[in-house]
């Protein structure tokens, strides 16, 4: 059930019928009852994998806090790789198994004929990652396990951040967990707005914008000369509204809930920089891969080179989270080398953060170097990128940038300027408990996608009758 769906949304207010007026005790089983329905919904063979793997860590973390010295040690490697590995074969070994047979295609081998069929579970990065982090935190003697499983099952089995983050930290969402929700009007209009403003830029903008790069982009075999530097900014926007808008339902619902996730999410099109803009995209990705690989790696401590190869390996490793195929390898690469360009050029000068000229073209560098490096994304062979730059090498007409895409955008990007200007920390409509407020806006945003919808006006499906 897509978040912007109808099948969705009965079922979410049938369930938050049931949540607003039920004791807090019962909440919590309906909670994990609606959070094992919502993943089954996807795949039910999946969701015994996904609670083989709560049951799987919620024990590892009993067993993890009750030892020490050495026998400690042994058991959090064990854990670790473990959840590593489940994500390694159910993501990961097809794609080895693929080069492998590249492999011996280059080398004159014949190619190998049997490829296995392995089921890929939907959000299984976003909720590996997430037992990872508790295991982590238990080890580490920040936080202590979790005495009762519903708790942790929850943690887990929390389904707006299920399939698609943020991937929130033990340390703020299992005291929530355990505490009791309170429900108040502002909550309520605060999530309504964070959800329907998320829906808004998913299907008005994210969906309509995939269409216009499928259209124009559908391979990198056949393009208009240049068309690449107007494709790149359009996917920009497109990721952007389809990830921002999905943590926007995902902190609303959880909001209505009496729950309160992190921000994913901070205005990074605004960032003059590539380390800023890291720092406002994604933020429960780039912070985990900061806290638990970065700094173990050594962070900034072993000297200046050190630092950009703990900054190249923490790079690769996102790019391989993202997923398993060419393109991911080497967008992962490719942003790494960007943050340490960037950072290499500060380290020696030659980037002065008081400059108000450095800092305009900086966003506008910062854009369009993750812009381009989105096209990565695409690429089913390493062959590809021959073809990506190709293209670059061309201006593109300028005259091939519709006006309506200009225009369906602006709601996203003065939303954000305003946000900006009003330096929250979370996206916030100051709505609270002003319902009219509430209708004005989402009445104005409608109406205006209605005027400038960038694909035109569809006749109604019955006229065809």
């Amino acid at each position: 059930m897509l978040f912007n769906s109808l099948p969705f949304l009965f079922h979410f207010l049938l369930f938050y019928t049931i949540y607003y007026f039920v004791s807090d005790r019962i909440r919590k089983y309906l909670l994990l009852a609606f959070g094992i329905y919502f993943y089954s919904k996807w795949n039910v063979n999946a969701t015994f994998l996904l609670l083989f793997s709560v049951t799987f860590n919620f024990g590892l973390a009993r067993f993890l806090s009750q030892l020490s010295g050495k026998k400690r040690k042994v058991l959090f490697v064990f854990a670790i790789s473990s959840n590593l590995l489940y994500l390694g074969v159910f993501k990961y070994f097809i794609f080895v198994w693929d080069l492998y047979s590249d492999l011996r295609i280059s080398v004159g081998l014949s190619e190998l004929v049997w490829k296995p069929e392995i089921l890929l579970p939907i959000g299984i990065s976003f909720y590996t990652f997430h037992n990872i982090s508790y295991l982590i935190e238990v080890y580490d003697k920040r936080i202590f396990p979790c005495k009762n499983f519903f708790t942790f099952a929850i943690y887990d089995l929390f389904f707006p951040l299920l399939l698609l983050g943020p991937i929130e930290r033990p340390g703020n969402l299992i005291p929530q967990i355990e505490s009791k929700q309170t429900i108040t009007k502002e909550k309520i209009w605060n999530g309504v707005s964070l959800f329907m403003w998320g829906v808004f830029i998913k299907s008005t903008i994210a969906d309509p914008f995939s269409r216009y790069v499928e259209t124009h982009a559908p391979s990198f075999h056949s393009l208009e000369p240049g068309i690449l530097w107007i494709v790149a900014p359009v996917i920009a926007f497109q990721v952007y509204a389809d990830f921002f808008g999905y943590s926007l339902c995902a902190m609303g619902l959880a909001e209505m809930m009496g729950f309160q996730l992190m921000n994913n999410f901070k205005r990074p099109f605004f960032s003059s920089n590539p380390s800023e803009f890291w720092s406002k995209w994604h933020i429960s990705l780039s912070t985990w891969l900061r806290d638990y690989v970065y700094i173990k790696l050594g962070g900034n401590r072993h000297g200046f080179l050190r630092e950009n190869l703990n900054l190249m390996i923490v790079w690769f490793l996102a790019g391989i989270w993202h997923g398993a195929g060419y393109g991911f390898l080497i967008w992962g690469v490719y942003l790494g080398l960007c943050l340490v360009f960037y950072r290499s050029l500060k380290h020696y000068g030659f980037v002065k953060e008081t400059s108000h000229i450095q800092s305009i073209l900086g966003i506008f560098f910062t854009f369009y170097s993750f812009s381009l490096g989105l096209l990565l994304f695409r690429i089913q062979s390493p062959k590809e990128t021959k073809l990506i730059l190709e293209n670059l090498t061309h201006f593109p007409n300028i005259s091939s940038i519709p006006l309506m895409i200009l225009m369906t955008i602006l709601p996203l990007l003065v939303f954000d300027l305003w946000q900006e200007w009003k330096k929250t920390d979370r996206p916030d409509f100051f709505i609270s408990s002003k319902p009219f407020s509430f209708l004005v806006v989402f009445f104005f945003l409608f109406l205006w996608f209605s005027l400038f919808s960038p694909f035109g006006k569809q006749d109604f499906f019955y006229f065809q009758f």
